[in-house]
């Protein structure tokens, strides 16, 4: 929670630093938020109840990763944000690891207690991919340990609330009459009339055709009327 709580702390402050608006941030349309706050809601769950060490790896796992699955699904429906696959990433990493082991691995800080969680126990020599585990030991005074998933949606929730917090640029091109759509008026030249199969004269048919021969029937009926 340290390193979100950071995270946070930083794109806030890139915000006016950079010349952004706050009141743009405000203008985010995300989907489908319930998915974010049921997968919120189930970790906060594994972590107040107190569910049994020999639970831990069934039914504590079931829940966690089923929370995973909710704020993954959030991620994946709000792609178009910028920003936002880059934290989908992140968060699908940590849920990997998590996956494999059982639990989430993490480097004991010098000077810290080892502590057995749902989420969270200390590494073990047989784990599977560690590095992609709670890796980086962060010594006082934070005495936590933070994983390269933490660190891409670090940068991931960076990047989304800087561009969001940008005011949508217009458009300064001038319309030019000639960029529009050209109609030829031209009759075609001698080379396209004999491709056409017609002679260039009068209306380009042969007198012998027998549109040729259906108009001048219709021109006489009018004149004789």
């Amino acid at each position: 929670m340290l390193v979100y709580v950071i995270a946070i702390a930083i794109a806030i402050l890139i915000v006016p630093l950079t010349g952004g608006q706050f009141r743009q941030l405000g203008r985010i349309r995300v989907r489908r938020l319930w998915l974010l706050f049921a997968g919120l809601g189930l970790q906060i769950l594994v972590e107040v109840i107190n569910l049994p060490k020999a639970r831990y790896d069934d039914v504590g796992l079931a829940i966690l990763l089923a929370s995973y699955v909710f704020i993954i699904g959030f991620g994946l429906s709000n792609l178009l944000l910028t920003g936002m696959g880059v934290i989908t990433v992140g968060i699908a990493m940590n849920a990997f690891v998590i996956a494999l082991n059982q639990g989430m691995p993490y480097r004991v800080p010098s000077g810290v207690k080892a502590e057995t969680t749902v989420k969270h126990r200390p590494e073990k020599p047989d784990d599977v991919l560690p590095q992609l585990g709670d890796h980086i030991a962060l010594g006082s005074p934070f005495d936590a340990s933070i994983s390269f998933g933490d660190l891409v949606i670090v940068v991931g929730l960076i990047d989304l609330t800087f561009r969001a917090s940008r005011r949508p640029r217009r458009s300064s091109r001038v319309r030019n009459p000639a960029d529009d759509d050209h109609v030829d008026l031209d009759p075609p030249d001698a080379e396209q009339t004999v491709e056409l199969g017609l002679e260039d004269r009068g209306l380009g048919l042969d007198p012998g055709h027998p549109l040729e021969r259906v108009e001048h029937s219709r021109v006489v009926d009018v004149a004789g009327s």
